[in-house]
Protein backbone atom coordinates (compact mmCIF):
# COMPACT_ATOMS: atom_id res chain seq x y z
CA UNK A 1 0.00 0.00 0.00
CA UNK A 2 1.51 3.32 -0.96
CA UNK A 3 1.70 5.89 2.00
CA UNK A 4 2.52 9.71 1.76
CA UNK A 5 6.00 10.18 2.66
CA UNK A 6 6.72 11.34 6.04
CA UNK A 7 7.65 14.87 7.21
CA UNK A 8 10.87 13.97 9.39
CA UNK A 9 11.19 17.67 10.62
CA UNK A 10 10.96 18.40 14.62
CA UNK A 11 11.75 21.46 15.06
CA UNK A 12 8.96 23.24 17.01
CA UNK A 13 9.20 27.17 18.23
CA UNK A 14 6.56 25.46 21.01
CA UNK A 15 8.50 22.29 22.46
CA UNK A 16 10.39 19.51 21.49
CA UNK A 17 8.09 16.81 21.67
CA UNK A 18 4.42 19.09 20.75
CA UNK A 19 4.71 17.21 17.38
CA UNK A 20 3.60 14.28 18.98
CA UNK A 21 0.28 15.85 19.49
CA UNK A 22 -0.21 15.60 15.43
CA UNK A 23 -1.15 11.90 14.21
CA UNK A 24 -2.41 12.83 10.62
CA UNK A 25 -1.49 10.76 7.78
CA UNK A 26 2.32 11.64 6.85
CA UNK A 27 3.27 12.95 10.43
CA UNK A 28 6.18 11.50 12.37
CA UNK A 29 3.47 10.39 15.30
CA UNK A 30 1.01 9.66 12.92
CA UNK A 31 3.16 6.81 11.44
CA UNK A 32 4.08 5.90 14.72
CA UNK A 33 0.92 5.34 15.92
CA UNK A 34 -0.42 3.29 12.38
CA UNK A 35 2.55 0.62 13.51
CA UNK A 36 0.21 -0.42 15.89
CA UNK A 37 -3.27 -2.43 16.33
CA UNK A 38 -6.16 0.24 17.50
CA UNK A 39 -9.43 -0.13 19.27
CA UNK A 40 -11.83 1.86 16.67
CA UNK A 41 -15.57 0.72 16.96
CA UNK A 42 -17.78 -1.62 19.96
CA UNK A 43 -18.97 -4.96 18.79
CA UNK A 44 -22.32 -3.83 19.33
CA UNK A 45 -21.73 -0.82 17.07
CA UNK A 46 -22.38 -3.57 14.25
CA UNK A 47 -24.40 -6.05 14.85
CA UNK A 48 -25.52 -8.38 11.46
CA UNK A 49 -27.40 -6.52 9.38
CA UNK A 50 -26.37 -3.24 10.14
CA UNK A 51 -25.45 0.15 8.11
CA UNK A 52 -21.81 0.62 7.09
CA UNK A 53 -20.28 2.62 10.10
CA UNK A 54 -18.08 5.86 9.33
CA UNK A 55 -14.86 6.40 11.64
CA UNK A 56 -12.45 9.30 12.23
CA UNK A 57 -9.31 7.97 13.23
CA UNK A 58 -6.14 9.83 13.37
CA UNK A 59 -7.60 12.32 11.07
CA UNK A 60 -8.57 9.51 7.99
CA UNK A 61 -12.38 8.63 7.58
CA UNK A 62 -13.34 5.02 7.26
CA UNK A 63 -15.99 3.25 6.78
CA UNK A 64 -16.48 -0.25 9.08
CA UNK A 65 -19.26 -2.72 7.17
CA UNK A 66 -20.33 -6.68 7.99
CA UNK A 67 -20.96 -7.95 4.68
CA UNK A 68 -24.07 -10.30 3.97
CA UNK A 69 -22.01 -13.43 5.31
CA UNK A 70 -21.23 -12.01 8.66
CA UNK A 71 -17.21 -10.92 7.82
CA UNK A 72 -16.32 -7.33 8.64
CA UNK A 73 -14.24 -5.37 6.42
CA UNK A 74 -12.76 -1.82 7.16
CA UNK A 75 -12.29 1.03 3.70
CA UNK A 76 -11.64 4.48 3.23
CA UNK A 77 -15.08 6.00 3.40
CA UNK A 78 -14.31 7.91 -0.07
CA UNK A 79 -15.33 5.30 -2.58
CA UNK A 80 -11.94 4.51 -5.16
CA UNK A 81 -14.15 5.11 -8.07
CA UNK A 82 -15.49 8.81 -8.22
CA UNK A 83 -15.16 9.75 -3.84
CA UNK A 84 -18.80 9.27 -3.17
CA UNK A 85 -19.69 8.38 0.64
CA UNK A 86 -19.79 5.16 1.10
CA UNK A 87 -21.04 5.42 4.70
CA UNK A 88 -24.40 5.44 2.50
CA UNK A 89 -23.19 2.18 0.27
CA UNK A 90 -25.36 -1.06 0.38
CA UNK A 91 -24.45 -3.93 2.25
CA UNK A 92 -24.61 -7.13 0.17
CA UNK A 93 -23.57 -10.91 0.08
CA UNK A 94 -19.88 -9.94 -0.53
CA UNK A 95 -19.15 -6.79 0.54
CA UNK A 96 -20.50 -2.97 0.08
CA UNK A 97 -21.65 -1.60 -3.32
CA UNK A 98 -21.21 2.55 -4.36
CA UNK A 99 -24.99 3.59 -4.79
CA UNK A 100 -23.47 6.21 -7.22
CA UNK A 101 -22.24 3.72 -10.26
CA UNK A 102 -22.86 0.56 -8.43
CA UNK A 103 -19.42 -0.57 -7.91
CA UNK A 104 -19.13 -3.23 -5.22
CA UNK A 105 -15.82 -3.71 -2.94
CA UNK A 106 -14.54 -6.31 -0.65
CA UNK A 107 -13.48 -6.40 2.63
CA UNK A 108 -9.71 -6.17 1.08
CA UNK A 109 -10.72 -3.54 -0.86
CA UNK A 110 -11.40 -5.75 -4.49
CA UNK A 111 -13.73 -4.44 -6.77
CA UNK A 112 -15.95 -7.43 -7.80
CA UNK A 113 -18.41 -5.83 -10.26
CA UNK A 114 -18.50 -2.70 -12.48
CA UNK A 115 -21.69 -2.81 -13.54
CA UNK A 116 -21.77 -0.38 -15.74
CA UNK A 117 -18.34 -1.07 -17.32
CA UNK A 118 -17.90 -2.44 -20.93
CA UNK A 119 -14.06 -4.43 -20.12
CA UNK A 120 -15.04 -7.07 -17.46
CA UNK A 121 -11.25 -6.59 -16.54
CA UNK A 122 -10.87 -3.39 -15.69
CA UNK A 123 -11.66 -4.01 -11.99
CA UNK A 124 -8.85 -5.78 -11.53
CA UNK A 125 -6.56 -2.63 -12.26
CA UNK A 126 -8.19 -0.80 -9.04
CA UNK A 127 -7.59 -1.66 -5.15
CA UNK A 128 -9.88 0.50 -2.87
CA UNK A 129 -7.65 1.30 -0.03
CA UNK A 130 -8.31 -1.71 3.12
CA UNK A 131 -7.17 -2.30 6.23
CA UNK A 132 -7.06 -5.66 8.41
CA UNK A 133 -9.65 -6.11 11.07
CA UNK A 134 -9.06 -7.93 14.03
CA UNK A 135 -12.05 -8.55 16.80
CA UNK A 136 -10.85 -8.83 20.14
CA UNK A 137 -12.11 -7.85 24.10
CA UNK A 138 -15.34 -6.67 22.55
CA UNK A 139 -13.87 -4.37 20.14
CA UNK A 140 -12.67 -4.02 16.50
CA UNK A 141 -9.22 -3.47 16.00
CA UNK A 142 -7.68 -1.38 12.86
CA UNK A 143 -3.91 -1.96 11.85
CA UNK A 144 -3.83 1.45 9.52
CA UNK A 145 -0.11 1.02 8.45
CA UNK A 146 1.82 -0.02 5.32
CA UNK A 147 2.72 -3.63 4.60
CA UNK A 148 1.79 -6.52 6.54
CA UNK A 149 0.37 -6.50 9.88
CA UNK A 150 1.90 -7.61 12.60
CA UNK A 151 0.70 -10.28 14.93
CA UNK A 152 -2.41 -8.92 17.46
CA UNK A 153 -0.65 -8.41 20.93
CA UNK A 154 -1.57 -10.49 23.73
CA UNK A 155 -2.24 -8.72 26.47
CA UNK A 156 -3.82 -10.58 29.30
CA UNK A 157 -6.80 -7.56 29.60
CA UNK A 158 -7.85 -8.75 26.06
CA UNK A 159 -8.43 -12.17 26.80
CA UNK A 160 -10.91 -14.52 27.03
CA UNK A 161 -14.65 -13.38 26.07
CA UNK A 162 -16.32 -10.51 27.69
CA UNK A 163 -17.47 -12.56 30.93
CA UNK A 164 -13.82 -11.65 31.99
CA UNK A 165 -14.00 -8.16 31.79
CA UNK A 166 -15.87 -4.78 30.77
CA UNK A 167 -15.26 -3.09 27.35
CA UNK A 168 -16.30 0.68 27.16
CA UNK A 169 -14.72 4.24 25.34
CA UNK A 170 -15.21 7.64 26.55
CA UNK A 171 -15.14 10.80 24.37
CA UNK A 172 -12.67 13.29 24.62
CA UNK A 173 -12.60 16.82 23.50
CA UNK A 174 -9.11 17.04 23.75
CA UNK A 175 -5.34 15.70 22.11
CA UNK A 176 -4.74 12.34 22.49
CA UNK A 177 -1.03 12.81 24.07
CA UNK A 178 -2.49 14.90 27.13
CA UNK A 179 -5.19 11.89 27.67
CA UNK A 180 -2.30 8.95 27.58
CA UNK A 181 0.06 10.93 30.32
CA UNK A 182 -2.57 11.28 32.27
CA UNK A 183 -2.95 7.61 32.39
CA UNK A 184 0.82 7.14 33.62
CA UNK A 185 1.10 10.07 36.12
CA UNK A 186 1.32 7.98 39.55
CA UNK A 187 0.53 11.14 41.27
CA UNK A 188 -2.50 12.46 40.15
CA UNK A 189 -4.05 9.50 42.02
CA UNK A 190 -3.78 10.85 45.42
CA UNK A 191 -5.72 14.17 44.36
CA UNK A 192 -7.83 13.77 41.63
CA UNK A 193 -9.35 10.23 42.46
CA UNK A 194 -9.55 11.24 46.43
CA UNK A 195 -12.76 9.70 47.70
CA UNK A 196 -14.36 9.33 51.04
CA UNK A 197 -14.36 5.78 51.35
CA UNK A 198 -17.49 4.48 52.80
CA UNK A 199 -16.84 0.54 52.92
CA UNK A 200 -14.99 -2.28 53.23
CA UNK A 201 -14.83 -3.16 49.18
CA UNK A 202 -14.41 0.72 48.49
CA UNK A 203 -11.35 0.48 50.86
CA UNK A 204 -10.21 -2.39 49.08
CA UNK A 205 -10.60 -1.36 45.51
CA UNK A 206 -9.64 2.66 45.95
CA UNK A 207 -7.69 2.54 49.51
CA UNK A 208 -4.35 3.51 47.77
CA UNK A 209 -5.92 6.72 45.93
CA UNK A 210 -6.05 7.97 48.71
CA UNK A 211 -3.25 8.02 50.06
CA UNK A 212 -1.63 11.42 49.46
CA UNK A 213 2.07 10.17 51.25
CA UNK A 214 4.94 11.65 48.31
CA UNK A 215 5.19 9.03 46.71
CA UNK A 216 8.93 7.21 45.25
CA UNK A 217 8.82 7.32 41.50
CA UNK A 218 11.02 4.77 39.49
CA UNK A 219 10.85 4.04 35.99
CA UNK A 220 12.60 1.17 33.26
CA UNK A 221 12.27 0.46 29.83
CA UNK A 222 10.55 -2.61 28.63
CA UNK A 223 10.11 -4.40 25.46
CA UNK A 224 6.84 -2.74 24.96
CA UNK A 225 7.18 0.57 26.75
CA UNK A 226 8.04 1.37 30.53
CA UNK A 227 7.33 -0.23 33.82
CA UNK A 228 6.64 2.37 36.79
CA UNK A 229 7.26 1.64 40.23
CA UNK A 230 5.49 3.84 43.05
CA UNK A 231 6.16 3.30 46.51
CA UNK A 232 4.20 5.06 49.66
CA UNK A 233 4.69 5.21 53.10
CA UNK A 234 1.62 3.48 54.43
CA UNK A 235 0.00 4.77 57.59
CA UNK A 236 0.49 1.45 59.64
CA UNK A 237 3.67 1.55 58.72
CA UNK A 238 5.56 -0.09 55.99
CA UNK A 239 4.87 0.66 52.28
CA UNK A 240 3.11 -0.20 49.67
CA UNK A 241 3.95 -0.82 46.09
CA UNK A 242 1.62 0.30 42.99
CA UNK A 243 3.36 -1.25 39.42
CA UNK A 244 1.77 0.18 36.42
CA UNK A 245 2.96 0.30 32.67
CA UNK A 246 3.30 2.68 29.56
CA UNK A 247 2.42 0.54 26.43
CA UNK A 248 3.50 2.09 23.33
CA UNK A 249 2.84 3.70 21.95
CA UNK A 250 -1.13 5.35 23.18
CA UNK A 251 -2.01 2.84 25.89
CA UNK A 252 -1.21 1.74 29.33
CA UNK A 253 -2.11 -0.92 31.96
CA UNK A 254 -3.37 0.29 35.44
CA UNK A 255 -4.96 -1.15 38.43
CA UNK A 256 -8.46 0.10 38.25
CA UNK A 257 -12.03 -0.87 38.96
CA UNK A 258 -11.20 -4.55 39.33
CA UNK A 259 -8.74 -3.36 42.32
CA UNK A 260 -10.98 -5.22 45.37
CA UNK A 261 -10.59 -8.68 43.73
CA UNK A 262 -6.67 -9.07 44.14
CA UNK A 263 -3.86 -10.07 41.54
CA UNK A 264 -4.88 -11.10 38.34
CA UNK A 265 -6.29 -7.77 36.90
CA UNK A 266 -5.35 -4.85 35.20
CA UNK A 267 -7.82 -2.02 33.17
CA UNK A 268 -5.49 -1.03 29.97
CA UNK A 269 -6.59 2.28 28.55
CA UNK A 270 -5.96 3.31 25.18
CA UNK A 271 -6.51 6.54 23.69
CA UNK A 272 -6.90 6.54 20.82
CA UNK A 273 -6.94 10.14 18.07
CA UNK A 274 -10.11 11.19 16.54
CA UNK A 275 -8.36 13.95 15.08
CA UNK A 276 -5.93 16.53 16.70
CA UNK A 277 -8.23 18.19 19.08
CA UNK A 278 -10.66 14.90 20.01
CA UNK A 279 -9.64 11.05 21.05
CA UNK A 280 -11.70 8.07 22.27
CA UNK A 281 -10.67 6.96 25.49
CA UNK A 282 -11.14 2.91 25.39
CA UNK A 283 -11.42 0.92 28.93
CA UNK A 284 -11.16 -2.71 29.10
CA UNK A 285 -11.56 -3.60 32.90
CA UNK A 286 -10.23 -7.54 33.47
CA UNK A 287 -9.83 -9.70 35.72
CA UNK A 288 -9.24 -13.28 35.64
CA UNK A 289 -11.45 -14.36 37.89
CA UNK A 290 -14.63 -13.08 35.92
CA UNK A 291 -16.16 -11.36 39.44
CA UNK A 292 -16.36 -7.56 38.34
CA UNK A 293 -18.80 -6.18 39.60
CA UNK A 294 -20.35 -5.15 36.14
CA UNK A 295 -23.64 -3.91 36.63
CA UNK A 296 -22.63 -1.50 39.35
CA UNK A 297 -19.81 -0.07 36.97
CA UNK A 298 -22.33 -0.20 34.23
CA UNK A 299 -24.70 1.77 35.90
CA UNK A 300 -22.21 4.44 37.36
CA UNK A 301 -21.03 5.46 33.76
CA UNK A 302 -24.43 4.96 32.35
CA UNK A 303 -25.50 8.20 34.31
CA UNK A 304 -22.63 10.19 32.96
CA UNK A 305 -23.26 9.59 29.65
CA UNK A 306 -26.27 10.93 27.38
CA UNK A 307 -28.40 8.54 26.53
CA UNK A 308 -27.55 6.01 23.75
CA UNK A 309 -23.74 7.46 23.35
CA UNK A 310 -19.97 7.89 24.68
CA UNK A 311 -20.05 11.44 25.61
CA UNK A 312 -20.51 12.77 28.59
CA UNK A 313 -23.79 14.85 30.31
CA UNK A 314 -20.76 17.15 31.84
CA UNK A 315 -19.61 20.27 29.36
CA UNK A 316 -17.09 22.52 30.16
CA UNK A 317 -19.93 25.75 29.68
CA UNK A 318 -21.07 24.56 33.13
CA UNK A 319 -17.53 23.85 34.70
CA UNK A 320 -18.80 19.87 34.06
CA UNK A 321 -21.38 20.21 36.95
CA UNK A 322 -18.71 20.34 39.55
CA UNK A 323 -20.27 20.77 43.23
CA UNK A 324 -18.11 22.65 45.54
CA UNK A 325 -20.30 21.74 48.76
CA UNK A 326 -19.71 17.78 47.79
CA UNK A 327 -15.63 18.71 48.29
CA UNK A 328 -16.09 19.07 52.28
CA UNK A 329 -18.47 15.39 51.73
CA UNK A 330 -15.45 13.29 50.27
CA UNK A 331 -15.00 14.24 46.87
CA UNK A 332 -12.05 16.00 45.96
CA UNK A 333 -13.01 17.45 42.96
CA UNK A 334 -16.36 17.67 43.62
CA UNK A 335 -17.35 15.88 40.27
CA UNK A 336 -18.69 12.43 42.18
CA UNK A 337 -17.16 9.01 42.54
CA UNK A 338 -16.52 7.96 38.86
CA UNK A 339 -12.71 8.00 37.91
CA UNK A 340 -13.39 7.87 34.32
CA UNK A 341 -14.85 11.66 34.58
CA UNK A 342 -12.48 12.46 36.13
CA UNK A 343 -10.16 12.13 33.63
CA UNK A 344 -11.67 13.40 31.08
CA UNK A 345 -12.74 16.31 32.38
CA UNK A 346 -9.20 17.27 33.98
CA UNK A 347 -7.44 16.53 30.45
CA UNK A 348 -9.75 18.75 28.73
CA UNK A 349 -9.47 21.53 31.09
CA UNK A 350 -5.81 21.82 29.92
CA UNK A 351 -7.38 22.82 26.56
CA UNK A 352 -7.69 20.56 23.39
CA UNK A 353 -4.26 21.00 22.59
CA UNK A 354 -2.53 22.24 25.22
CA UNK A 355 0.89 24.48 24.74
CA UNK A 356 4.38 22.16 26.01
CA UNK A 357 5.89 25.94 26.32
CA UNK A 358 3.37 26.70 29.83
CA UNK A 359 4.78 23.18 31.39
CA UNK A 360 7.15 23.36 34.36
CA UNK A 361 7.87 20.06 34.80
CA UNK A 362 9.45 18.70 38.32
CA UNK A 363 10.86 15.05 39.54
CA UNK A 364 7.89 13.41 40.00
CA UNK A 365 7.00 13.44 35.88
CA UNK A 366 9.73 11.10 35.28
CA UNK A 367 7.63 8.96 33.47
CA UNK A 368 6.15 11.40 31.34
CA UNK A 369 9.22 12.79 30.67
CA UNK A 370 10.72 9.00 29.31
CA UNK A 371 7.34 8.42 27.68
CA UNK A 372 7.78 11.09 25.39
CA UNK A 373 11.19 10.68 24.68
CA UNK A 374 10.63 6.96 23.77
CA UNK A 375 7.73 7.98 21.61
CA UNK A 376 10.64 10.88 19.96
CA UNK A 377 12.36 7.25 19.35
CA UNK A 378 10.07 5.50 17.80
CA UNK A 379 9.09 8.06 15.65
CA UNK A 380 12.82 7.97 14.30
CA UNK A 381 13.02 4.52 14.14
CA UNK A 382 9.52 4.64 11.93
CA UNK A 383 11.02 7.04 9.55
CA UNK A 384 14.20 5.00 9.25
CA UNK A 385 12.11 2.04 8.37
CA UNK A 386 12.16 -0.33 11.59
CA UNK A 387 9.32 -1.42 13.97
CA UNK A 388 9.14 0.77 16.80
CA UNK A 389 9.19 -0.67 20.61
CA UNK A 390 5.86 -2.49 21.32
CA UNK A 391 5.70 -4.21 18.07
CA UNK A 392 6.26 -7.70 17.26
CA UNK A 393 6.61 -10.22 14.60
CA UNK A 394 6.19 -13.27 15.88
CA UNK A 395 3.14 -14.92 18.01
CA UNK A 396 5.93 -15.67 20.86
CA UNK A 397 6.91 -12.54 21.32
CA UNK A 398 3.48 -11.12 21.16
CA UNK A 399 2.51 -13.46 24.51
CA UNK A 400 2.57 -9.71 27.28
CA UNK A 401 1.99 -11.59 30.63
CA UNK A 402 4.74 -9.67 31.64
CA UNK A 403 2.92 -6.43 31.55
CA UNK A 404 1.99 -6.70 34.98
CA UNK A 405 0.33 -4.74 37.00
CA UNK A 406 0.19 -4.93 40.97
CA UNK A 407 -0.42 -3.29 43.95
CA UNK A 408 1.33 -5.25 47.21
CA UNK A 409 3.03 -4.70 50.32
CA UNK A 410 6.64 -5.68 50.50
CA UNK A 411 9.02 -7.29 52.78
CA UNK A 412 11.60 -5.13 54.61
CA UNK A 413 14.61 -4.71 52.20
CA UNK A 414 12.64 -6.53 48.96
CA UNK A 415 13.45 -5.77 45.88
CA UNK A 416 10.67 -4.22 44.18
CA UNK A 417 12.08 -5.00 40.81
CA UNK A 418 12.98 -8.75 42.35
CA UNK A 419 8.98 -9.00 42.95
CA UNK A 420 7.77 -8.16 39.90
CA UNK A 421 10.39 -10.17 37.48
CA UNK A 422 9.17 -12.86 39.70
CA UNK A 423 5.26 -12.21 38.51
CA UNK A 424 6.02 -11.36 35.06
CA UNK A 425 7.77 -15.35 34.62
CA UNK A 426 4.52 -16.50 36.55
CA UNK A 427 2.03 -18.17 34.17
CA UNK A 428 -0.84 -18.03 36.81
CA UNK A 429 -0.98 -14.48 37.21
CA UNK A 430 -3.38 -13.88 34.66
CA UNK A 431 -4.72 -17.06 34.16
CA UNK A 432 -8.45 -17.57 33.58
CA UNK A 433 -10.66 -19.09 36.27
CA UNK A 434 -13.49 -21.50 35.14
CA UNK A 435 -16.85 -20.18 34.93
Amino acid sequence: MATAPINTDTRNPRSRYQYLTDTNSGTLAGELLRRYWQPVALVTDLPEGAAPLPLRIMGDDLVLFRDGSGKVGALDRKCAHRCADLALARVESDGLRCPYHGWLFDGAGSVLDQPAEASPTAKHRIKARAYPVHEAAGAFWLYLGPGEAPPFPDFPALRGDQAYRYTCRWFGESNWLQASEGNIDPVHTSYLHQIELGSADMQARWGIFSNTARPQISVEDTRFGIRIYTTRALSEGGNSLRVTNFVMPNACAVGGFEGDLGEGGATMLWDVPVDNEHHWRWEFIFHRSGELAKEALDTQYRAEKLPGTDRMTRTAETLYGQDRASMEAGYYLGLGPCFSVHDVVITQSQGQVHDQRDEHLSSSDIAIVRARRMLDEGCQAVAAGEDPRGVFRDAAASDLTDVVVITANLAEGESKEAFVEKLAKDPALFALAPL
